[in-house]
């Protein structure tokens, strides 16, 4: 018998909808040294250039932020290239997204998008109340790109495809990224969320942004200060647009204060100063090396992902994992369920989070 309760204050998409708090600290954790390996972080705070700036910004927090970041925004623009009216911003690029679905899908209309794609997107789709194609991956995780394209409608209003993708960290070729600018019709809103982007340009991929600008229908591309820049806790995103229109309405849709007073010029300071950018993607690469060789010499296959955090299938329930994993200290995740209940995630942390993940994983799988 069904005991849930039905509302009627609140609308059917949002009754009954449990929340999640990704960054909970456990009982058993309060005062122990965690290797935190589950939510795609940066190991390294931010450089002392940006913290200045942080301070420096803190003097001003009695005033509202201007959420157009006027000064950071023609730097954005001068150094992609870009018009500035085609970039908006965001509380990271998590808002963005649900902004993007907003202004484009009425309830029931369709989106398609990969099964196995970044969490998050399952909020996204109930917000909106969207009919979803879910498109099955490749049998290696990968985004299908011809499977995306066949399942587009007379009623998608929206494509979303993230590169690379999270959970997999694996990133479309510049020949597949062409296929879905050119076949995705011009009615369609392409949405490509590049949140690893630094990650991608660093290990050789594709050029995104310069692809979609040769497209003749409507695209936005999300991206983020959260991750190469050291970023998450500032909470700051940004949205390149093919027109100015598309800026306008995600404003429309997003608070008029949405950034926090510090943002602004901590990105500022991130932005000028590339070398650091460098310097956590490339120690980055060192240990995502590290973890894909230590699984490997277990016999496993991890998924060779680009990005800061690994997959990898173990070949047995991965929850039971994770928790024995959390009781040593170590936080990791899963990937997913159905094909995926086997995988593991885990991101990427200093030398010391390699080396104690590694040890730990050898006990326990053994």
């Amino acid at each position: 018998m069904n005991n849930i309760k039905k509302t009627t204050h609140i609308r059917s998409n949002f009754q009954n909808v449990p929340f999640w708090n990704p960054t909970k600290i456990f009982d058993h954790e309060i005062g122990k040294n965690i290797h935190r390996m589950d939510l795609n972080e940066c190991p390294y705070p931010p450089s002392e250039r940006v913290v200045k700036a942080i301070q420096e910004a803190a003097r001003d927090l009695n005033r509202y932020p201007d959420g157009t970041c006027p000064s950071l925004t023609p730097m954005i623009a001068k150094d992609l290239n870009i018009p500035e009216d085609t970039i908006t911003w965001g509380g990271g690029s998590t808002q963005l997204l649900t902004a993007i679905a907003e202004i484009s899908v009425a309830p029931n209309q369709n989106i398609v998008a990969p099964k196995l794609v970044w969490k998050r997107f399952q909020g996204v789709y109930k917000i909106v109340d969207a009919n979803v194609t879910h498109v099955e991956n490749n049998s290696d995780g990968s985004i299908n790109v011809g499977s995306m394209l066949s399942a587009i409608n007379s009623d998608t209003k929206l494509v979303i495809c993230v590169t690379p993708n999270n959970p997999t960290g694996l990133m479309l070729s510049e020949t597949e990224m062409k296929k879905l600018c050119e076949e995705t019709p011009d009615d369609v809103l392409l949405f490509i969320d590049e949140a690893y982007y630094e990650f991608a340009i660093h290990a050789g991929g594709p050029d995104v942004l310069k692809i979609l600008k040769n497209r003749r229908g409507p695209w936005v591309v999300t991206r983020t200060f959260s991750k190469a820049y050291a970023l998450a806790g500032i909470r700051l995103g940004y949205v390149i647009c093919s027109s100015n229109e598309i800026v306008n309405a995600i404003r429309m849709v997003s608070s008029t204060f949405n950034l926090n007073g510090m943002a602004e010029a901590a990105a500022i300071a991130a932005w000028e100063e590339p070398e650091y950018s460098k310097f956590i993607l490339d120690r980055n690469a060192e240990e995502r090396e590290k973890v894909v060789n230590g699984l490997k010499a277990l016999g496993y296959n991890p998924i060779e992902s680009v990005t800061n955090f690994v997959s990898c299938d173990i070949k047995r329930p991965a929850s039971e994992v994770v928790t024995k994993m959390r009781e040593r200290g170590i936080r990791i995740s899963t990937v997913g369920g159905g094909e995926f209940e086997n995988f593991i995630r885990l991101s990427m942390g200093l030398p010391e989070d390699t080396e104690a993940f590694l040890d730990a994983i050898k006990e326990i799988l053994e």
